[in-house]
């Protein structure tokens, strides 16, 4: 595929993904955080695919497949065995070994392990005190790869999370013994 074409398709897969990101976190259970996690990863990995940042997308694959197991876990109201998440943070971390290009490419493995810890989470305000790193780590990420839009996506992720963070857990219920959201507690 022409390189120039690659490029505006991965930035008009990455608004859509953008947008699903962006929700995510606003959204009060685990099942909804879950399901729209696995979309938008779904889409990650494509615009990094698209782009050439093959640790990206590596990390987005995974991501899905740990999604996928999260939400089951979740469906039985059950917390993930310490072990799979392990299993993932390995994943992760192996997929950035065999993909290393760049000391740029540390920065999507420790948003994965970042994620592998949110995604573990059975309550919502857990899930995101371990969103605020994630986004973090792939802005500069983004910058490295060139991928404008998933910046502009990840920024705008970082920014939701911490409204986020401030309208649902009192910020992690620093702000509000009360937390505004029954399902966090």
């Amino acid at each position: 595929m022409n390189p120039e074409v690659a490029f505006y398709i991965a930035q008009g897969i990455s608004v859509i993904t953008a947008i699903i990101a962006i929700l995510s976190v606003q959204l009060k259970n685990m099942k909804g955080i879950l399901v729209t996690q696995l979309i938008g990863n779904s889409m990650a990995a494509s615009t990094y695919f698209l782009l050439g940042g093959f640790t990206g997308a590596g990390v987005s694959i995974i991501a899905v497949v740990q999604t996928v197991v999260m939400y089951f876990y979740n469906v039985k109201d059950k917390k993930p065995h310490l072990a799979v998440t392990l299993a993932f943070i390995a994943a992760y971390i192996l997929n950035a070994a065999l993909t290393f290009s760049s000391i740029f490419d540390i920065f999507p493995a420790i948003a994965a392990v970042c994620f592998a810890l949110a995604v573990a989470q059975t309550k919502p305000v857990a899930f995101r005190f371990f969103s605020i790193w994630n986004p973090l780590c792939w802005i500069v990420y983004d910058v490295y790869a060139k991928a404008p839009v998933n910046l502009l996506t990840h920024m705008g992720v970082l920014i939701s999370v911490l409204v986020a963070c401030v309208r649902l857990d009192g910020f992690f219920g620093l702000l509000n013994k009360n937390s505004k959201n029954k399902n966090n507690t």
